[in-house]
């Protein structure tokens, strides 16, 4: 069950992330060192959507840290004055993002609790 809804929630944010990867060769070109830091962007969220998939919620609270730590980077270094319909790409790309975390943990959490949101009265 959690690979089904996982997966459902995934694709808006591969949807955006993927429009927002092409923009990059095509709209605004972008430099050889914020593609590498792109590519690490990339690298620590399959990680970390990986360790979503096996149901292991620290791991994938830590990649999720991880990727938060350089993303911010790459905003701060990267991302000052976009123009808007880029700016608008990565708007909805963090809000798809940060639904499936949030679906992410509460899938984790509730398969740990056999889908129950509370313990059963005793």
């Amino acid at each position: 069950m959690r690979y089904a809804i996982l997966s459902i929630f995934l694709l808006p944010y591969l949807y955006y992330g993927t429009k927002d990867n092409i923009y990059h060769f095509i709209g605004r070109k972008v430099s050889l060192p914020e593609h590498l830091i792109h590519l690490f962007i990339g690298m620590t969220l399959f990680v970390a959507i990986a360790q979503a998939f096996r149901g292991y919620a620290i791991a994938f609270v830590v990649g999720i840290a991880l990727f938060l730590v350089v993303g911010a980077i790459d905003e701060y270094i990267y991302h000052r004055g976009l123009p808007e319909h880029e700016s608008d790409l990565h708007a909805k790309g963090h809000l798809a993002l940060l639904i499936f975390v949030v679906v992410a943990v509460g899938t984790i959490w509730l398969e740990k609790h056999d889908w129950q949101l509370s313990s059963p009265l005793r």
